[in-house]
Formats: structure tokens, sequence, C-alpha cells
């Protein structure tokens, strides 16, 4: 007997027959196709009266599980990629059941009639691949896009009963399936690319797919969200073997040094620092980066999603000389966004801090930024300490 194909991703998701055409001449064809496995798709299952709880589904098919008919069921809810006016995305659920005979699409309409039926002529394998989002999966090469419709476990429900006919029992394909799950949570807890590879050495050469996947997750994640910034200007004409010294204190931090393509490794990192920065970004880019809103930073493997929430600009320039050097540039724009400002004269220069006042739109000096405090308010705990004393 040949081996099912692959399940490729395509799928019936939204059509639902309705009870009037189920008899007569309108009768569907799929209500009188056959198949081993079927894949049904319920949206909104809390508008029908049903949960994708395994006590639910299984008293539903009881008869059929009691007579030997069913040998593996899989179920998982997920979330719609696109969503409504309100922001809000439609609830689904997928159940997958795999007969162990052939079995009309009428009997499995009688038992769930408000779900889309799939006739599923695929390897039942690879169908779990699907309703799980493995990217390992024949469907992700097909329809990536669909990693984002995936819910964190927690709120999945997803459940698995039997066992799937002549099931791929072997460690390596059971360590794939580990592994993807594994993958997928260290992407969501924000590791980045480094940390899973040490982790994971034996993707070392899947890169590329890692970071597609990363992409559909962060982009699902902040397509909503805006980032409060902060918008670090420090203006520095230090030595290059100096310049790292300004931004030593920083954790999860992203160092743009080279401008030919800045994004490739940007792995949602939390920091961000333009080094030696001129005006290489035209003025359309960089208003996208210091805006906060949902940005896409060009890369040449997979774009990648912006997840920082603090930019540090490093530049021999002041502002108004990065204005002003030819490059289409807005300063009193550009100082809208910046929330501080450093200022050093020197080498040797301990750095003057400035923070804008949301009211006057004047910089006011402050020791903000670390490694420097404000010096008075120092003295002021000194005086204090020693009074007591």
């Amino acid at each position: 007997m040949a081996k099912a194909a692959d399940f490729n991703g395509d799928a019936n998701e939204t059509d639902v027959i309705p009870p009037e055409k189920c008899r007569g001449k309108g009768r569907p064809s799929i209500l009188s196709e056959k198949a081993y496995l079927w894949l049904l798709t319920i949206n909104n299952p809390q508008d029908h009266g049903i949960s994708l709880d395994q006590q639910d589904i299984l008293e539903r098919l009881k008869d059929d599980i009691a007579a030997g008919k069913i040998v593996y069921i899989i179920a998982r809810m997920e979330q719609s990629l696109t969503a409504d006016e309100n922001g809000k995305h439609t609830p689904h659920g997928h159940i997958a059941i795999r007969f162990a005979a052939q079995t009309r699409g009428g009997t499995v309409h009688k038992k769930f009639p408000m779900a889309a039926l799939q006739n599923c002529n695929a390897d039942t394998f690879s169908v779990r691949q699907y309703i799980l989002k493995d990217p390992t999966g024949k469907w992700y090469k097909t329809h990536p896009e669909k990693i984002g419709e995936r819910l964190p476990d927690s709120e999945a429900n997803c459940w698995e009963w039997g066992q799937i006919p002549g099931s791929r029992k072997s460690k390596d394909n059971q360590s794939s399936k580990t592994l993807s799950e594994d993958i997928m949570r260290a992407i969501r807890e924000g590791k980045n690319d480094a940390d899973i590879l040490i982790l994971y050495p034996t993707i070392w050469n899947r890169s590329a797919e890692l970071r597609k996947i990363r992409f559909s997750i962060m982009s699902q994640k902040y397509r909503s969200v805006y980032r409060d910034l902060n918008c670090i200007y420090i203006e520095a004409n230090l030595p290059p073997k100096e310049t790292y010294k300004l931004f030593a204190h920083t954790p999860d931090t992203y160092v743009v040094s080279d401008y030919t393509h800045p994004w490739d490794s940007y792995c949602a990192e939390s920091t961000v620092v333009l080094t030696d920065y001129t005006g290489q970004f035209p003025w359309f880019d960089i208003r996208r980066f210091l805006s906060g809103n949902y940005c896409t930073l060009p890369a040449r493997f997979s774009d990648a999603v912006a997840c920082y929430t603090t930019i540090i600009i490093i530049s021999p320039l002041s502002i108004e000389e990065l204005c002003a050097s030819g490059k289409d540039y807005d300063s009193a724009a550009l100082a809208s966004y910046i929330t501080h400002f450093r200022c050093y004269l020197d080498i040797d220069d301990v750095g003057t801090d400035y923070i804008a006042n949301p009211t006057s739109g004047e910089w006011e000096q402050l020791y903000l930024l670390p490694p420097h405090v404000d010096v008075d308010s120092e003295k002021e705990n000194n005086d204090d300490e020693s009074e007591q004393e």
C-alpha cells in the first residue's frame, strides 16, 4: 500500500454545510466522500454550545470509540490571523479524527454539524504537525503565515487520544516534534538565535527558517502594540575603541556598526545602538525606527519585527549638524522623537545628560544615564548622613 502524501495545509476551514443542503439533489458531494482521516474546523465554538475539551469530544464519539471505529484523535484551539474592528481574533478549533475504516463525510457531519469538513487524503502524522503548527511539517512550506494562528500552550487546550496507525515511532521523529516545540517556546521567551543554536545545535543549518518563524511570532505579538521608546541621542566624537563604553551598561543589546545590511542578525533585543551614525538611514526609515509603532526591519533572509524599547544613537554630529548634512532630515521632527540627550566634549569628559521637558520642549540638564548620578542629590544624601552621625 502506497504511503499517503504529507498534508500541505490546504484545508476547508470556513464552509459549513447548512441543514437544508444535507438532503436531496443539492446535497454537497463531500458528505458522500469517504476517508480514513477527517479534519474538522469549528469557528467560534462557544456560539455552538461545544468546547474542544477532551471529555466533551469523546462523549460525542463514545459509540464509535466503543465499537473500535476510531483509532486516533487530536484537537487544539487557535485564533484567526486577522482581527475584527475591535481588534479581536476569531477563536477556532481543529479536530482531526482517524478512523479504522473509510468513513463518509455525512457520518462525521452528523456528529459535528457546526464544523467545516476536510477530507484529508494525507499522512496522519503530517496533519498532526499542521494542527500543532510544527514548522518542520510540509504545511509550513506552503502556508508559513498560518503559524501566527498558534495560541500559547496554556490557552490552546491541546490533547490527543489513541495512537496514529503506523505512527513514526523513531527517535528522530519524536525528537523532531519535541525539538520544534522547544524552539517555538524559546522564541516566545525572547531567546536570540545564538542562544537557540547553542541549546539546539542540530538546527545549525536552518537559521533562515528560524528567522521566518521568529518574524511570524513577533509580527503577531507586536502588530497592535505601541512601544513607548526611550530614544537617546549621544553626541560624542570619540575614538572607535572607546565608543563601546557609552553603552557597555546596557543589557540585551543589538549594535549596528555596519549599515550595509544592518538588521540581518536582529533577534528581538530590547536595546538597539546605532554607532557612528551620520544619517545612513533615509529620513523615512529613521522616523519609523523611532516612532514606537509597529515596524518591520528589512533584512536579507527574513525581515525582523522591531521589539526594542530603547534606541541609542551615537553620532559625532549634533542633531542640527546631522539634519544640515543634506539627508533631508527635519531637525524639529527628529528632536521630537528624542527623549534623552547626552553630550561628550572629549574623551575625559564624564558626559552631560539632558532630558526633554514635555511641557516647554526645552532640554533640561539632568544626570540620568548610567554610570552617572545626580551630583546634587548625592551631596544632599552625604550631608544627611553626616548630620545623623
